[in-house]
This record gives C-alpha cells, sequence and structure tokens, in this order.
C-alpha cells in the first residue's frame, strides 16, 4: 500500500471532479446549489404506505399530534426507535406510540401494534417518518415515537389529553 500512496507535496493534476456540472463563476450561484435549496424547503413525501397502517392520522389531529411530539421531545418524556419503545412498552409503560407509515419491510415494527393492543397503550400512524423526525428537530427520520403520559403538572398534559381523545374517536381496534 505505502508503492502507491503519493509523496508529501504531491499536487493533484486537476481539482476534483465536479460530477458533469461546471463550477458557477465567482458570485453567481449555480443551478446544482438552487436545486438543492429547493429540495431543502420542500419536504420529503412518503413514497409507500404500508398495508396494515391503520389509522392514519391527517389534518388538526396531526398538527395537534406534531405539536404534542415536539413538547414531549423538549421534556425527554418521549421513547425514539423500534428497541427502546418496545421495552418501554413490556415494561409497562402507558403513552401514545406514533408509528411512520411508510418503513419497508414491515418486519421492522410488525410487532408493535399487536403489542401496544395487548398492554393497552394507543398507536397511531403518521404518513411519513420524516414528518416524525421533523417533530423531533432532528434531520434523521424516525420510524417509530412513544410519547410517555405525562403527569398532572407537566406542560403537554392538555395537549395530551386532546390527542389522545382524537384518537379514541378514530381507532378501529381499541
Amino acid at each position: 500500500l505505502k508503492a502507491f500512496r503519493p509523496k508529501r507535496g504531491f499536487v493533484r493534476a486537476s481539482p476534483r471532479p465536479t460530477r458533469g456540472r461546471r463550477p458557477a463563476p465567482f458570485g453567481l450561484p449555480s443551478m446544482a446549489d438552487e436545486e438543492e435549496a429547493k429540495e431543502e424547503e420542500e419536504p420529503k413525501r412518503a413514497l409507500y404506505l404500508s398495508p396494515v397502517a391503520k389509522p392514519v392520522i391527517t389534518d388538526k389531529l396531526l398538527a395537534r399530534s406534531l405539536k404534542l411530539l415536539k413538547k414531549a421531545v423538549s421534556e425527554k418524556k418521549a421513547r425514539r426507535g423500534v428497541p427502546e419503545c418496545t421495552k418501554a412498552i413490556r415494561k409497562g409503560a402507558q403513552g401514545i406510540c406514533f408509528l411512520a407509515a411508510d418503513i419497508y419491510p414491515m418486519d421492522v415494527f410488525a410487532h408493535v401494534p399487536i403489542l401496544c393492543e395487548e398492554k393497552g397503550v394507543y398507536y397511531v400512524y403518521v404518513k411519513s417518518r420524516h414528518e416524525l423526525g421533523a417533530a423531533c428537530q432532528t434531520r434523521r427520520p424516525i420510524s417509530l415515537l412513544m410519547v410517555l403520559q405525562p403527569k398532572d403538572d407537566s406542560g403537554y398534559s392538555k395537549t395530551y389529553e386532546q390527542v389522545l381523545a382524537g384518537i379514541k374517536a378514530i381507532h378501529p381496534y381499541m
């Protein structure tokens, strides 16, 4: 390997390859920069919807739920990720589970709704994992998130009650 390593002071003959696009002149943004800015502004859509994803929340209930997620994450009363949520449910933690409806393959999370029904924990699906990630103020998509039941003096208890009432109204299995 040492034979192929360039010596100190070696200067590459050409700058980094530009992958088919020419760099813009100084002071002018390139088309690629504009496309990247549009992609960042535009929310990512879910291309896949799991066949077991029922009930999927939308509109006003979705807005309230995302607000609840923000508050719960800021107070450190949320469990994120399949293993952490599964562990919390098995230990008997009460709350609401938010699952992403665009997870593929289904085997990753198929056990969670059954576990929730056995333990009496309400669960609901959100259209995309990018929405769940954005609600948690992170760029990383989140496939499963559980908001723990708040104490009476908690800052998000009123929002929790509103979301829980909405989920009870639309949930077909509980």
